[in-house]
């Protein structure tokens, strides 16, 4: 026969503490947005996924480029550098042969002060310009916000204040002191500010929604 305080136990509504191993074992359902599923790929890890949709996947680590790449920019910088006279791109004077965004400034000879400054214009051709990676995913997600976008918040007023507001500017127009002390079409005695906010609410709210 159970004691007396096991009895008193049974009939308590406080539950009797047990180990739950089943919540600690239940799986996860993740809910992945539908773009990045569509390109996720499961043979993958999800380091190598994130570089390649273009991502980091550590964000207290800069990102580096692959050696190759780094090393044909290298080549190439190296290249250009040999075949161009640095003395003859500082002396150059033709706007159409300084690049664009730098500039020549022309000294006076006996005094070196400032006399012209020669801004280039003469603009990277495509091949200089180094080639962006494309990332479809990317074109993707931009495409996928525009068209799932939600319209932009607009702030309303109940259909009462919309009919004070406009009697109020139909009235006294944009004197908000006058609006102030109209005892009927202001019966909740709104100060200035709150009258101006109102009014400004009142102005940017759709036709359709007013009174």
């Amino acid at each position: 026969m159970a004691s007396v305080r096991k009895r008193k136990m049974a009939r308590s509504s406080v539950k009797k503490n047990t180990r739950k191993e089943k919540d600690s074992h239940r799986k996860i359902k993740y809910i992945p947005h539908p773009i990045m599923k569509a390109h996720w790929d499961k043979k993958l890890t999800w380091k190598q996924n994130y570089e390649r949709f273009g991502l980091q996947s550590n964000l207290s680590k800069t990102m580096k480029r692959p050696a190759s790449e780094t090393l044909i920019t290298q080549t190439k910088t190296s290249e250009e550098d040999s075949n161009v006279d640095p003395e003859s791109i500082a002396i150059e004077t033709d706007p159409e042969k300084i690049p664009l965004g730098e500039a020549r400034l022309i000294r006076d000879p006996e005094t070196n002060e400032v006399v012209e400054i020669i801004y280039g214009k003469m603009e990277k051709s495509d091949e200089e310009q180094p080639a962006k990676a494309v990332l479809p995913v990317i074109d993707d997600l931009i495409k996928y916000q525009e068209e799932h976008a939600k319209p932009a918040f607009v702030r309303t007023l109940p259909e009462q204040e919309c009919h004070w507001m406009a009697l109020l500017h139909k009235k006294y127009g944009d004197n908000y002191e006058r609006m102030k002390w109209d005892q009927k079409l202001n019966p909740l005695i709104w100060s200035v500010g709150q009258i101006k906010k109102k009014m400004e609410i009142w102005k940017n709210m759709p036709k359709e929604v007013e009174p």
